[in-house]
């Protein structure tokens, strides 16, 4: 049996590598401390693998072919090279817990599109460059939030329920962490970018703070188009919350970083302590 030691919802975006000298130096250090922060605690409580939920920004998709749910599936994953700036780090595969996670969720009505290789975008090599090195396996799991239409958020809860048992009944780790990339509020390729929605990002950060990601899986996509196309990205941290258990949240950071484009935000999900 596998247990969630730790589980996370954490901004993601490139600009963080793009104008990662740009914000004050404050602003920076007290973004980038809390990335090295959650790896340290990841790290601290013995996390055998990590399961990471993020999206592609039409790098491993398109338009026209986007699965709704795709696990990646494969030994190691690389930086999408369209976007030269991300390190070129490759990260190890956790296959077997990614092939159980793939079987499991076709078992309970899903039906993700397992990849076998699959480039990661800056969903995801951004969080990691600023985590830096854990030296552990990864299994991506990415919903769409792109091309609509889009799962509805209800989807995302029960994905994230469905993964926690999926975990529970795997035998051959026994300790991962749960990282969710994304949000909260941005617009990209639209006239509002670069437009930050605080009422609505401290919406989102109340809710899941006081347990209430159920509440928050009932939204409509019209209620989430308001936090922007970017707000779409809501959907993984309504997964990890579940997979959490819905418990209450502590919000480690909220900075509004207009260089970076939107609010900067971590969350933790208090169910792990260190060994």
């Amino acid at each position: 049996m596998a247990e969630i030691v730790g589980a996370f919802a954490a901004s993601h975006t490139p600009l963080f590598l793009l104008r990662h000298d740009a914000p004050a130096e404050d602003v920076r250090e007290e973004v980038f401390s809390a990335y090295r922060r959650m790896a340290g605690e990841i790290v601290a409580r013995g996390a055998e693998a990590m399961v990471l939920l993020g999206n592609d920004h039409l790098h491993a998709f398109s338009m026209d072919r986007y699965p709704a749910l795709a696990i990646g599936a494969g030994p190691r994953f690389g930086p999408v090279e369209t976007e030269p700036f991300l390190p070129s780090d490759v990260y190890g595969g956790a296959e077997g817990l990614a092939s159980h996670l793939a079987r499991g969720l076709l078992a309970n009505g899903f039906d993700p599109l397992v990849c076998r290789e699959l480039a990661l975008d800056h969903s995801f090599v951004s969080p990691l460059a600023l985590m830096g090195d854990t030296g552990l396996p990864i299994v991506p799991v990415l919903q769409n939030t792109v091309a609509p239409p889009l799962p509805p958020a209800a989807r995302a809860y029960d994905l994230g329920v469905s993964l926690r048992r999926l975990l529970e009944s795997y035998e051959d780790l026994e300790r991962v962490a749960v990282v969710a990339t994304g949000a909260p509020s941005h617009w990209i390729g639209t006239p509002e970018q670069g437009e930050i929605d605080e009422a609505w990002d401290r919406e989102v950060i109340d809710m899941l703070c006081r347990a209430d990601a159920k509440g928050l899986s009932t939204w409509t996509q019209a209620k989430i188009d308001e936090g922007g196309n970017g707000g779409n990205e809501i959907r993984a941290w309504i997964s990890a919350a579940a997979m959490s258990g819905d418990t209450e949240a502590n919000l480690w950071v909220y900075r509004i970083e207009p260089l970076w484009f939107l609010g900067v935000t971590i969350i933790e999900w208090p169910i792990g302590q260190p060994l």
